[in-house]
């Protein structure tokens, strides 16, 4: 009876987890569009105040998408550990069920 409330503990975990996941991917969207659209925007100042161009304008939004993916490789690894535990958990609990 334990094992049957653990695996169900278990899975809504993991529910949990596919809900955060939803989330990370809204969250992607923002990461990647509030830099771009920074970077773009005082590009277009720097460059109309020096007259250089488009120079500023590729260069910030050049970095902004590097910096952008940083921290979604970063948010990434983070929530693949934990998900890769909690079905090391589950394949655990299943092993245990068929002994």
């Amino acid at each position: 009876m334990e094992d049957n409330k653990d695996k169900k503990s278990i899975y809504k975990e993991r529910e949990r987890y596919r809900q955060k996941a939803f989330l990370v991917m809204l969250e992607v969207a923002v990461i990647l569009a509030i830099p771009a659209f920074a970077a773009l925007f005082l590009g277009k100042y720097l460059d109309r105040n020096n007259q250089s161009g488009n120079t500023y304008k590729l260069i910030l939004l050049s970095a902004s998408f590097v910096l952008s993916w940083v921290i979604i490789i970063g948010k990434y690894l983070k929530l693949d550990k934990k998900v890769k535990e909690i079905d090391k958990k589950i394949k655990e609990l299943k092993e245990k069920e068929e002994k």
